[in-house]
């Protein structure tokens, strides 16, 4: 089923038909423009407009929690972070990793994904090629993730496939299968941050994970906290600002001007990112459950629904971005504000440190070379609440 054709009774939307998965923006743009706040047979709310994701989105009846007990599968493992807590439990937690990621404090971190970009950089060949997802994308931002909380970095690949497979668990109708690999991806991960933990206890440093295990010590957080916290952190490092920075590699080869811009001008360096995060969010839509009835243009949605924001919807909104599927790094900034990394309290922690990240390694590439080449096809791993990749074989000249 084409994804022009998948709302033709209007009932439904395709979230497992690969076509949609590999490409879903045309039927984004036929659901803003027909059905802004759209009911899926199954109940669920899907909400595609920029304005009301905005709004709506971070209203304080959103909650992050579903409310019938035990409904969020795997991610139950996360039960205890920020990602599943609303204020002030969410407020509480998340002072305990605020001032790590400050832009004074990434700034520190830089040297960290600098010096391990230019070590990948040194063993790339004399030909150039190179798998730019974990050689450039996932290498050094682990490297970096792991000096901020003072844990090992070894063996990352495990780390990559374990978060992989939590992710496939939140799309939006998981086979028990899907919810099978979640489960087994976190237990993998939750073990791993346990035998951390007692490493850190046995050895303790003065590192992001140390200030969360005093945290403990102090009444302020539980140890399963804290586990939880440690494997939100190590995990996600190499995951979204993995994919971010692929993603740039791949436009950089697909559009050799904007690499060439990218090179010669300086200024425009941080547009081109942020048009690299507009274009391609890793997570393309958030969960939330209105906690009272509301009316969203004109729509009612009773308490306790589930809504769809749909952030890569949003971000290619005609009423907000002009040309919006064009990649235009000279949109003036009043006209690039994109919603990849979330909104309101629970926007991404991350994010300073992901766009901070992806510069650092951009700007190693282009010291180094002024091409990038795909040297095969990519290999992706979209869901449909997910964009992930496998591998983009690239060639550096």
């Amino acid at each position: 089923m084409a994804p022009s054709d998948a709302v033709t009774e209007l009932d439904r939307i395709p979230w497992r038909d690969p076509a949609f998965r590999a490409d879903p923006y045309q039927l984004y743009a036929r659901l803003r423009a027909e059905h802004p706040v759209f009911r899926d047979i199954d109940g669920v709310f899907v909400v595609t407009r920029y304005d009301d994701v905005m709004q709506f989105g971070k209203s304080p009846i959103m909650s992050i929690r579903e409310p019938h007990a035990g409904a969020i599968g795997p991610w139950t493992a996360l039960l205890n972070t920020v990602v599943s807590q609303n204020p002030p439990e969410h407020t509480a937690l998340r002072r305990q990793t605020n001032r790590w990621f400050t832009p004074k404090a990434v700034k520190d971190w830089m040297a960290y994904t600098r010096e391990s970009i230019d070590r990948v950089l040194d063993t790339i060949p004399p030909d150039g090629r190179t798998e730019a997802h974990h050689q450039l994308g996932v290498i050094p931002t682990h490297y970096t993730m792991c000096r901020v909380l003072q844990v090992p970095d070894d063996d990352v690949e495990p780390v990559v496939e374990a978060m992989d497979q939590a992710m496939v668990s939140l799309v939006a109708d998981p086979t028990p299968d899907e919810l099978e690999r979640g489960a087994s991806g976190f237990d993998y991960l939750l073990a791993r941050g346990r035998r951390m933990i007692a490493e850190k206890r046995a050895h303790p440093g003065d590192g992001l994970l140390d200030a969360l295990l005093d945290a403990v010590d102090r009444g302020e957080m539980t140890e399963r906290a804290v586990l939880e916290t440690l494997v939100l952190f190590w995990a996600s490092g190499p995951a979204n600002p993995g994919f971010l920075i692929t993603a740039g590699m791949e436009e950089f080869a697909r559009r050799p001007e904007v690499f060439a811009a990218y090179r010669a001008e300086p200024e425009v360096r941080t547009n081109i990112i942020n048009e690299i995060v507009r274009l391609h969010p890793p997570e393309l839509s958030f969960p939330r459950f209105p906690t009272e009835d509301v009316e969203i243009r004109g729509v009612p949605i009773p308490a306790g629904s589930q809504i769809r924001f749909m952030i890569a919807a949003a971000n290619r909104d005609p009423e907000v971005f002009v040309d919006p599927d064009d990649f235009d790094y000279m949109r003036p900034p009043e006209a690039s504000r994109n919603l990849s990394f979330g909104i309101g309290s629970h926007s991404c922690a991350g994010q300073v440190i992901t766009r901070a990240e992806a510069q650092v390694i951009f700007d190693a590439v282009s010291d180094r070379y002024s091409h990038v080449e795909l040297d095969g096809d990519p290999i992706y791993a979209f869901t449909d609440r997910a964009l992930a990749y496998r591998r983009l074989p690239i060639r550096l000249s």
